[in-house]
């Protein structure tokens, strides 16, 4: 049994034997007995860790992608986990460096592959753990990033304003993991409970359609354009640039991959300087109208 469930039942029973001690009152003999028993529970509780982050997550399903406790859709298996994989990928990137990517990460960026370890039943899914990492800080950022991603998830089901703000600093395919993890739960009518350390949530299948008709509706738009301007910095590491375009709107964004340290690098000679910015802009228009806009450098070239 998980952490995060052997927590709930505790609750579950310190409600019911609360119940119980209410109906018995002052029983001589079973107001003991449930104030002991209420005393034990609690104390279990108390005893258990909080605050845990684990490189684990158990993702389980119902409707038509499970047949009872009997089994699950492989094909169900690989669409979910793949774009749940590829959140988790993109959230521990933004945890360590702030960033989903950048110039100088190849060198030491996370371990985030996640191995299917068990397939839990109950409602049917499937457990997936970090069992390789680069460093020290693999599993602690990696167990973070799952626990993000699932409140990600959680964000598209409780409102648009949960939602706009859960993503408003998210990559270009945040939203297209998103939309292909919750499209394949919707299709097939299924409930989603996520479980990791002592956190979980669940999904009913009304929610999990309402979450996946918000993710659909919001429109990604993707230009390039090219800005006068002057650069105030770059940082390698992060993979981040800031510019103040000629009426003065500061600019800030990623730095492309098709751009090489070696190059990056040369743009030093243009800080402070008014130089010609190529950019990439990805705008994300949500169905509120509300709008998010993420930049990416190209190329700097004198003016």
């Amino acid at each position: 049994m998980s952490l995060f469930n052997r927590i709930q039942e505790i609750k579950a029973q310190i409600v019911d034997t609360e119940r119980m001690l209410n109906l018995v009152g002052d029983h001589p003999i079973m107001s003991l007995g449930a104030k002991d028993k209420l005393a034990q529970l609690q104390q279990e509780l108390e005893g258990l860790p909080k605050n845990v982050t684990e490189a684990k997550v158990r993702l389980l399903f119902s409707g038509s992608a499970v047949k009872g406790s009997q089994g699950i859709k492989s094909r169900f298996v690989s669409k979910t986990v793949d774009p749940f994989q590829s959140l988790v990928k993109t959230q521990t990137a933004l945890i360590r460096f702030g960033a989903a990517q950048g110039k100088n990460q190849k060198k030491k960026k996370a371990n985030t592959d996640l191995y299917l370890t068990a397939l839990p039943v109950g409602s049917f899914g499937v457990e997936l753990s970090q069992l390789e990492s680069s460093d020290l800080f693999d599993e602690q950022e990696v167990g973070k990033a799952i626990k993000q991603t699932i409140q990600l998830i959680s964000s598209a089901a409780e409102g648009d304003e949960q939602f706009e703000l859960a993503t408003a600093n998210s990559p270009k395919g945040t939203l297209s993991n998103l939309k292909k993890f919750l499209e394949a739960v919707y299709k097939e009518n299924s409930v989603i409970k996520m479980e990791s350390g002592d956190f979980g949530i669940q999904i009913s299948e009304e929610d999990v359609r309402v979450a996946f008709e918000r993710v659909d509706a919001a429109e990604s738009e993707e230009n390039e354009i090219f800005v006068l301007g002057t650069l105030r910095g770059i940082l390698l590491d992060s993979g981040k640039f800031e510019m103040v375009d000629i009426d003065g709107k500061p600019i800030s964004g990623s730095i492309g991959k098709e751009l090489g340290e070696e190059e990056v690098i040369s743009y030093k000679d243009f800080l402070n300087q008014l130089c010609r910015f190529q950019l990439r802009i990805y705008k994300t228009i949500y169905k509120t109208g509300n709008e998010k806009t993420l930049y990416e450098l190209i190329g700097i070239e004198a003016e």
